[in-house]
């Protein structure tokens, strides 16, 4: 007889080993092409950009980038992989150290009256509202001259991933589209 109880039933069926599935590179890591981003049984996540699926339902990387999840039609999660800007990313700090220098001079004379500004237009339009938005990044929104609504609705997306290149290769790598897209709505 063929059956699990035949010999000792003591450890049958409780020796199986485990299938390690899950989110393997998280969004905002780096991968290397060929690194498996997620292992899953059926489809949770749904491959995107320079994504691909093998017949497991794994998802790997097809070229290196920093890792992107996000939802899409019907709440659907897709995974995609933004490709690294190293040569904007190399320029931008050079940019930088000139406006520190000059933006004390700046400081010293009109250091009140703009902060007041800044935090009536904050009070209105939190643009931590927007999607993939947090407090860092609507810092790095306003230093770049973007604190409402109708001045993100109004820019391009070169405008806006010039401030974002600017801030470094944690923000070079955010689509600033869906942005645009939702401050019309909200402005």
């Amino acid at each position: 007889m063929a059956h699990k109880k035949g010999v000792g039933s003591s450890k049958n069926g409780r020796e199986s080993e485990s299938k390690r599935l899950g989110v393997k590179i998280f969004g905002g890591q780096f991968a290397k092409a060929g690194n498996i981003l997620v292992r899953q049984r059926g489809t949770q996540h749904f491959p995107g950009d320079n994504v691909g699926m093998g017949k497991d339902h794994t998802l790997f990387a097809l070229i290196e980038g920093t890792v992107v999840f996000r939802k899409k039609r019907n709440n659907r999660s897709y995974v995609s992989v933004a490709p690294e800007v190293d040569v904007a990313v190399a320029e931008a700090p050079a940019k930088a150290a000139p406006k520190k220098e000059a933006a004390p001079v700046v400081e010293e004379v009109k250091e009140e009256a703009p902060k007041a500004e800044a935090k009536a237009t904050a009070e209105g339009d939190d643009l931590t509202k927007l999607t993939g938005v947090g407090p860092k990044l609507a810092e790095v929104l306003a230093e770049g001259g973007f604190t409402t609504y109708a001045e993100i609705a109004a820019a391009s997306v070169e405008a806006i991933q010039k401030v974002l290149e600017a801030a470094g290769s944690r923000y070079a790598s955010k689509d600033p589209q869906p942005w645009i897209e939702e401050a019309k709505g909200l402005a």
